[in-house]
């Protein structure tokens, strides 16, 4: 039987604010997930940009044997549950059809003790999207089951997305120092509009000119190789 959907959405939002790392945001999830019936989680997600190079991030409690095995067979080129389409917000029980393409996998995820599960895609507005999964070793996930644990995916989905991505974010902030000026942000949120330097120097009240300085110092400080592609990535690392 599910908890209580507001005590335990409640909970989860409340101890996820409070994690600064991926690790402990981890924790906090597998335990959500512990309450629903499920003893392992995970939460996949894409990094971007670039955006033309597919990078995957996969961070679990599955037992540290399976994610070496995972890893060392190269499974993320066939899993199924990382090509879902974040577009389709239905949740997608585990069977042996979903990893016709993938047997080995399978039968391998199956020994390790993730014999059930249940995975929910996701996206926001900023372009980011992942898959939430919940997995356990036995009893089967019936309809009815599959059907009440939806607002609890949709939970821990765009929570995770939210918490990770955060997390993710301010670790590379950290490390890559990206300080973008007002004024910066400010002429970027103009060009993702599609202005051109004269129409922003008209709505700025500055020249042509200084409009393209600022451009010039967003492209170098965000390694774009255009404008355009500035705004993009600005957008994706959440500056716009």
């Amino acid at each position: 039987m599910c908890p209580d959907h507001s005590e335990w959405w409640n909970d989860l939002f409340f101890k996820l604010q409070n994690c600064e790392q991926i690790d402990h945001a981890i924790n906090v999830l597998s335990g959500a997930s512990n309450n629903l019936g499920f003893a392992y989680c995970a939460f996949g997600y894409h990094t971007r940009p670039p955006f033309h190079f597919r990078n995957v991030v996969i961070k679990s409690s599955y037992p540290a044997p399976w994610v070496s095995r995972y890893l060392d067979q190269h499974y993320l080129e066939i899993d199924p549950i990382a090509r879902l389409d974040v577009r389709d917000l239905t949740p997608t029980v585990w069977n042996d059809q979903l990893f016709i393409d993938a047997k080995n996998l399978w039968d391998d995820a199956t020994a390790a003790g993730l014999r059930v599960g249940i995975s929910q895609p996701c996206w926001d507005a900023r372009g980011r999207c992942g898959v939430f999964s919940l997995a356990r070793d036995c009893t089967t996930l019936g309809s009815h089951e599959a059907e009440a644990l939806r607002p609890y995916l949709a939970a821990l989905s765009h929570l995770s997305m939210t918490c990770i991505s955060n997390i993710a974010n301010r670790q590379r902030q950290d490390t890559t120092e990206i300080n973008l000026t007002r004024r910066e942000i400010e002429i970027l949120r103009w060009t993702a509009d599609g202005g051109s330097a004269k129409s922003i120097s008209n709505a700025l009240d500055i020249s042509a000119d200084t409009v393209n300085f600022h451009l010039k110092n967003c492209m170098r400080k965000l390694n774009a190789s255009s404008k355009v592609a500035a705004a993009a990535y600005a957008i994706a690392y959440g500056y716009l």
